[in-house]
C-alpha cells in the first residue's frame, strides 16, 4: 500500500469511525485551551543529584589544565610584523578634495 496524505486521511477517517460507532466520545475543546489546569502553578520534576564523591569533577582543575593549554599555544604562535613599511597616502587638493594616491615607505623618513 502506497503511503499518500490521501490514504493516511482516510485511514484515520475510518479509525475515528469505528471508535464513534463503538461507543466512543470526541469532546470538542474550544480553541487556545489547554489541557493543563492553569489555576494551579506548574509541577516541574525535582532534578536528583548525586551526591557520590566518586562522581565529581572539580572544575578548578578542568580550568587550571585549559588554561596551561591556551598559554603553550599563546607561546607557540610567533606574531609576524609587516616589515614592508609601504603603504598608500591619499594627495588631497587645496580644497580637501583627494587627488591621488601614492605608495610611501614608512622607513625612509621625509625631511618636512
Amino acid at each position: 500500500m502506497k503511503l499518500s496524505k490521501k490514504s493516511i486521511r482516510k485511514e484515520i477517517l475510518a479509525k475515528t469511525q469505528d471508535y464513534l460507532s463503538s461507543g466512543g466520545l470526541i469532546e470538542e475543546v474550544s480553541l487556545g485551551e489547554s489541557g493543563q489546569n492553569t489555576k494551579e502553578p506548574r509541577v516541574r520534576p525535582a532534578i536528583k543529584i548525586d551526591e557520590s564523591s566518586e562522581n565529581k569533577i572539580y572544575l578548578t582543575d578542568v580550568i587550571a589544565t585549559i588554561d596551561a593549554r591556551k598559554v603553550k599555544t599563546i607561546k607557540s604562535i610567533t606574531l609576524t610584523e609587516n616589515h614592508s613599511g609601504r603603504h598608500k597616502k591619499l594627495i588631497y587638493d587645496d580644497f580637501g578634495e583627494p587627488l591621488r594616491e601614492v605608495w610611501v615607505d614608512s622607513r625612509v623618513r621625509s625631511k618636512r
